[in-house]
C-alpha cells in the first residue's frame, strides 16, 4: 500500500521519502521507486526523524499494517511538527482511536484507492466539505492558484462543476456566471467525483 501511495504522488511531481524498517522491503522499495529517496529505518526512532527534519514535509502517510505502530508514528510525527498525518488501518473499527489521536485522515484500504488518499492528502488547497447523495456529488473548497488557467476567468467558463459561492479577503460572494475567478479566491463547487482531480490541476 505505502509502494501503491509513493507511485501516485510521484507521478504527481511530489517529492517521497518512504521509511521502511525492513531490509529486504527497503531494497525492493528502493529498486521500485527511483525518483523516490527510501531510507531502511524506523519511523518510531526520534533521532532518525529529528536528522531527516521529518517536521519540513508537508504530510505523513502511516501504511505498516499494524495500527498500534501506525499511531504511534502518526502522533510521534505531529510531536515532530508535521501538519497532517494519515493512516492506512488495519482494522476500520480503530478509527474513532485514531481520530481521537489527534491524526487527521483515517482511511479503510477497502473503500478507498491511493488516488482518493493522495488527493485528500496532498492537495492543501482543497477541503472536502461534504458528499452528497450516496457518494454521487461532492462538495469542495478549492483555492484559486495565481498560475491557474482559470484565473481572471468568468465563473461558468469552469467545466465539470457548479461554483455556489466564492469566499474572496474574508467575505462570501455569491456569483452569477460572468464573474471572474482571483488568485486566492476560494471556490465552493459542487462536482462529481470524477471530475475532481481535474477541477483541481484546473484551478
Amino acid at each position: 500500500m505505502g509502494t501503491a501511495i509513493a507511485r501516485v504522488l510521484l507521478d504527481k511531481g511530489i517529492g517521497v521519502r518512504l521509511i521502511e524498517h525492513d531490509a529486504a522491503r527497503a531494497q525492493a522499495a528502493a529498486a521500485a521507486l527511483d525518483r523516490a529517496r527510501v531510507y531502511h529505518a524506523s519511523g518510531l526512532d526520534p533521532e532518525f526523524l529529528r536528522r531527516e527534519r521529518i517536521g519540513a514535509a508537508g504530510a505523513a502517510v502511516l501504511a505498516g499494517g499494524d495500527d498500534s505502530r501506525n499511531l504511534h508514528a502518526a502522533v510521534l510525527a505531529k510531536v515532530h511538527g508535521v501538519g497532517m498525518t494519515l493512516t492506512v488501518l488495519d482494522d476500520p473499527a480503530a478509527a474513532e482511536v485514531f481520530e481521537a489521536a489527534g491524526v487527521d485522515v483515517t482511511i479503510d484500504p477497502g473503500d478507498e484507492t491511493a488516488e482518493k488518499m493522495a488527493r485528500f492528502t496532498f492537495d492543501r488547497r482543497t477541503r472536502q466539505l461534504a458528499m452528497l447523495e450516496d457518494d454521487r456529488f461532492e462538495v469542495l473548497d478549492i483555492t484559486v492558484r495565481p498560475d491557474s488557467r482559470f484565473a481572471h476567468r468568468p465563473v461558468d467558463t469552469l467545466p465539470g462543476a457548479g461554483v455556489g459561492a466564492l469566499v474572496r479577503d474574508g467575505e462570501v460572494v455569491f456569483p452569477d456566471g460572468s464573474d471572474p475567478l482571483l488568485p486566492g479566491d476560494r471556490v465552493i463547487v459542487l462536482t462529481e467525483p470524477e471530475h475532481v482531480l481535474a477541477l483541481e490541476r484546473d484551478l
